[in-house]
């Protein structure tokens, strides 16, 4: 169950997303190590995948925190040339190049014509927008972070209750696959299709993932 904090900060492909990121790199790390290391021990391999995502999740994090600032700088700078003297026709533009790829598909084009006034009416209205980190974005990047360990947290309970390191890496790898598949199912539900083929699907694609991280060193 997903907390509700993330849920309310992430959307489900977002959340998919990072789950299925979390488990790659699960998945990435555990085969690079028993290629790696002759002498597994159940400290090794909780250690490097435990490691390896908690920098991934950190990362992730920060970047979306990034990202959500570049995201308003941009809209500020629209703002700004709106506000500065565009004429009617060049502001309409730039609305629609903004927020015309969502809506033109569900849209009609005279409901558009009116929802592009209207927002721009609103944006002259408006004074200056101010870019800054706020307690969304912070979140929001908690969230991105939280999720990635959430999905590893289970791969890595074989390895502290299994005390033979090659049955707990087994075991390790079957959890991370049914996972991917279990990830898949619920793609699947939320975008409408079948649940068995984008859990099967997004399983060879999730493996074949791992084999191309593992063959270029990741």
């Amino acid at each position: 169950m997903v907390p509700k904090f993330v849920r309310k900060h992430l959307d489900p492909a977002d959340r998919l997303g990072e789950i299925l990121f979390g488990l790659i790199m699960a998945l990435g790390i555990i085969g690079a190590v028993r290629l790696g290391v002759e002498d597994l021990t159940n400290r090794s391999m909780f250690i490097a995948i435990l490691g390896c995502n908690l920098a991934w999740a950190v990362v992730d994090g920060v970047m979306y925190v990034l990202i959500a600032v570049f995201e308003q700088g941009r809209r500020s700078r629209i703002a700004r040339k709106i506000q500065s003297g565009a004429s009617d026709e060049e502001a309409l533009q730039l609305i629609h190049r903004e927020l015309g790829v969502q809506l033109e598909r569900i849209c009609s084009p005279e409901a558009l014509k009116l929802f592009y006034a209207d927002v721009l009416k609103t944006v002259r209205a408006a004074g200056p927008l101010t870019v800054s980190v706020d307690r969304s974005d912070l979140l929001g990047g908690f969230s991105s972070a939280f999720v990635i360990l959430l999905a590893t947290a289970p791969i890595l309970v074989p390895y502290l209750v299994i005390p033979e390191p090659r049955l707990a890496v087994r075991i390790s790898e079957v959890i991370a696959v049914g996972l991917l598949f279990l990830l898949g199912a619920r793609w699947a539900y939320v975008v409408g299709a079948n649940p068995l083929k984008v859990g099967f699907a997004l399983t060879l694609v999730g493996g074949a993932l791992v084999v191309v991280t593992i063959l270029l060193g990741g």
